[in-house]
């Protein structure tokens, strides 16, 4: 137990004296008065001295009770333990209702003169107590929370956690919550006692450590930066206590500097934090709500590009949507591309320069209440080949504007070079038309440039296109199915529309069962299933896949039932799935494969088991397999363009990516530098060189949202390429987490919430002093002076 004034005490134990010696001096004498019947006086004068001698005592002893109470809270006592002082808190409690019910037992012992509004009032008290003390002893058994408190100006091993997410740059009040968390910071380290142990500790994913000192965690604290890659509370949480627990001092006390935000919080390791505050029962922690209750946003979605890879003339279409949270809104979205500078970007005054010419667009958009609104850019200017990067954001104020910007980034590439290979009896027009929309019109203007051969002219070379098409083709050499597997496994793209052609007595011909035809195939062919009643048709259950990005949001409503299919493959897939994975994309409604796609090496292949160059009527067979180009076909058609535009789609690249992914680019021996110099968006970041061994270039240092530039030379030539890094939506969520939250994290009771500083310094008091009875000690003195004041009145009222 500890004392505020120790000397307070022993004061107050020699005023103990003063009542006592009081009490004899002042004790009336007897005096001698001739009267007569002395007998009966003496007997009367006994019984009288025997009550008066107990009326006496009893205020004697509320008297000194009274004034031992104020020594004591003069004294200020406390205790190191909470539940310790908890326990005595009850114990006083019980003491005085002991008192009063010494006072209740003395008031009704007095069988001639018992004043009834004394008893009344003594048992109201004493039922008080009662209740009082049961309510409070159910309350702390209830409890499991200890912590240790002691000498407030005893040196402590303080952890400060500083949340440094993206949310914390929201502004209120013209200061963003890490500055005002900043600047709590340094008020929390100016209240330390001497010669504490601190640990400044930000969740960007650093490993914690003591300062020297408390000035040097103050230099700590002023450098501490948004972490556009930030990590999570509670993980942050678990390595620095860990640290703590290695602490020299034995007080230990942390300090969470927060939003609240419920990302900051929301993280399968919570559970780990729990336990370790279960086991550290001594810490005390403090969290600080540094949130705005009702914050207004406008967030920006992440780009959605029609394709990273566009032709020069191919355009370029771009989706987003604008989210409000709070109030109906309206706001100027900008879309900006920049214009190509060879010469940049360069270093020039310790600064980045970059292109700063863009092709600039703008959309007006009304956003209601705590909606989303979707809006679109198109963007057809005829572009030479090459990087280009962009920007969409949002025009005015906001309160959290790093979600304001998205940036992206399309390479502009020549047309896809593709070759259509077909039997002489299939017509592959409208497999043409599908990918080479415009070849009468503007051929330049088209995503593709198709070389069209018939079967029996082709050759094996298929390293000169970017993609191939096999539409309906007959028997393979087994050659030809050894190219195709090595073409496709060094990055090609095949589609093959299997038909009548690979049939032979009705089943599948030899060549396609072949094991190099297998291996390509994704599985062997079984034979033509039938069915002529119009009902089946292709069926999908999902549109996950790329090629039905275009089918997403009118799935419902796709007539897929106009355009029955009588004949189709069946196959079974093989067991290569590890080494070559192969997946169903979509199926018949009988359930069986219609379009299946493997991967080989850095390739893929598309087998879709029914043709789509079949013709209205067939001279030379007796039924077509299907009517998929007939009528009104547009699904039918744009599945063909889709597959077209998968196939070429590179996935070994990614021009965009999220902040702290790693960036990745198919790198060119000969086309393409073997060294970089990265510039970063950190405009004032000293360009870094990257290697780029092999047939890859990759950076992982994505920590901050931007366009990240890469520029290098093959012989002589300047060579530019880049990607852009964006935040996920979910890293500038504002919603805040449950009220109780905290309990699952930190454990109930284990924690102090406040939001000002006179709310810290309150609860600071009273963890580092212990638990205080200066207020219990007061309480016991009104009462044992009501009680006094009650007990001299009506027992000399009622020995009167």
């Amino acid at each position: 137990m500890a004392w505020a004034n120790i000397t307070v005490l022993g004061v107050g134990g020699l005023l103990l004296t003063i009542p006592i010696i009081l009490h004899f001096l002042m004790r009336p004498k007897p005096k001698l008065l001739p009267f007569p019947a002395i007998r009966f006086l003496k007997e009367r004068q006994q019984t009288t001295r025997s009550r008066m001698r107990v009326r006496h005592f009893l205020l004697l002893l509320l008297r000194c009770l009274l004034i031992g109470l104020l020594a004591l809270a003069l004294a200020g006592p406390s205790v190191a333990s909470q539940e310790f002082g908890n326990w005595i808190s009850l114990g006083g409690i019980g003491f005085s209702a002991l008192i009063v019910g010494i006072m209740l037992l003395a008031a009704l012992w007095m069988t001639h003169h018992r004043n009834w509004l004394l008893i009344s009032i003594l048992g109201v008290l004493l039922l008080g107590h009662i209740i009082y003390g049961g309510w409070s002893a159910a309350k702390l058994l209830g409890s499991d929370s200890v912590q240790l408190i002691g000498d407030s100006q005893a040196p402590v091993a303080a952890l400060v956690v500083i949340d440094t997410s993206p949310r914390m740059t929201y502004t209120y009040e013209n200061k963003t919550r890490l500055e005002r968390a900043k600047a709590m910071g340094e008020w929390l380290l100016g209240q330390l006692p001497a010669d504490s142990e601190v640990c400044v500790l930000a969740t960007d994913n650093d490993q914690p450590f003591f300062s020297v000192d408390v000035s040097a965690a103050n230099k700590r604290l002023a450098t501490l930066d948004v972490a556009y890659a930030s990590g999570f509370i509670p993980e942050t949480l678990n390595k620095g206590i860990k640290l703590l627990e290695k602490a020299r001092h034995e007080r230990k006390e942390i300090y969470i500097l927060s939003d609240l935000t419920a990302r900051s919080w929301t993280t399968e390791n919570a559970n780990a934090t729990f336990e370790l505050m279960k086991k550290n029962e001594g810490i005390n922690a403090f969290v600080i709500d540094l949130g705005v209750p009702d914050a207004q946003n406008f967030l920006l979605g992440t780009p959605q590009l029609s394709s990273e890879t566009i032709t020069k003339s191919s355009g370029l279409r771009l989706s987003s949507e604008l989210v409000r949270i709070g109030s109906a809104a309206q706001r100027t979205v900008r879309m900006r591309i920049e214009k190509p500078n060879k010469s940049l970007p360069r270093i020039l005054d310790g600064k980045t320069i970059v292109p700063d010419k863009f092709w600039e667009f703008k959309k007006t958009i009304d956003v209601r209440k705590d909606r989303a609104a979707v809006f679109e850019f198109q963007f057809n200017e005829s572009l030479d080949p090459g990087i280009y990067h962009g920007i969409i954001e949002v025009v005015g104020k906001d309160g959290l504007t790093v979600d304001n910007k998205r940036y992206f980034t399309v390479n502009v590439a020549e047309s896809f070079q593709t070759e259509i290979i077909h039997p002489d009896d299939v017509n592959p027009a409208v497999v043409e038309a599908a990918i080479m929309p415009n070849r009468d019109l503007s051929p330049e203007a088209s995503m593709f440039t198709c070389s069209v051969v018939r079967q029996r002219e082709m050759n094996n070379n298929f390293d000169k296109y970017d993609s191939v098409f096999f539409l309906d083709p007959k028997p393979l050499a087994a050659s030809t199915w050894k190219a195709l597997e090595n073409y496709v496994t060094g990055g090609g793209g095949v589609a093959i529309f299997l038909g009548h052609n690979a049939m032979k007595d009705s089943f599948a011909d030899p060549s396609f069962l072949s094991e190099n035809a297998t291996r390509v195939l994704g599985g062997s062919l079984t034979h033509p299933w039938r069915r002529e009643d119009r009902k089946l048709f292709f069926s999908p259950d999902n549109f996950s896949h790329p090629i039905f990005e275009e089918f997403r949001a009118i799935e419902t409503s796709i007539p897929w039932h106009e355009h029955p299919i009588f004949l189709h493959w069946g196959i079974e897939l093989d067991d290569q799935s590890e080494k070559m994975p192969t997946q169903t994309l979509l199926r018949y409604g009988n359930g069986e494969p219609a379009i299946i796609e493997r991967q080989i090496g850095d390739g893929r292949i598309i087998v879709v088991t029914t043709p789509f160059t079949e013709p209205v009527y067939s001279k030379e067979r007796p039924k077509v397999w299907n009517e998929l180009m007939r009528g009104n076909a547009w699904p039918n058609w744009l599945l063909l363009v889709e597959i077209g535009k998968y196939l070429v789609k590179n996935d070994d690249e990614t021009l965009n990516v999220w902040v702290g992914q790693t960036a990745n680019l198919r790198n060119v021996w000969g086309v393409h530098p073997e060294i970089y110099r990265v510039y970063t968006p950190q405009t004032g970041k000293i360009p870094s060189e990257l290697p780029a061994p092999g047939n890859h270039v990759r950076y992982k240092f994505t920590d901050t949202p931007g366009q990240y530039r890469l520029k290098g030379k093959v012989l002589e030539e300047i060579v530019l390429r880049g990607f852009s890094a964006n935040l996920r939506n979910e890293d500038t969520n504002l919603t805040r987490i449950e009220p109780n939250y905290l309990d699952g994290v930190l454990g109930h009771g284990r924690y102090q919430l406040a939001t000002e500083q006179a709310e810290i310094q309150r609860q600071q008091g009273t963890t580092r002093r212990g638990q205080e009875f200066y207020p219990l000690l007061i309480i016991m003195m009104v009462v044992v002076l009501g009680v006094e004041h009650l007990v001299s009145n009506r027992f000399y009222r009622a020995a009167g």
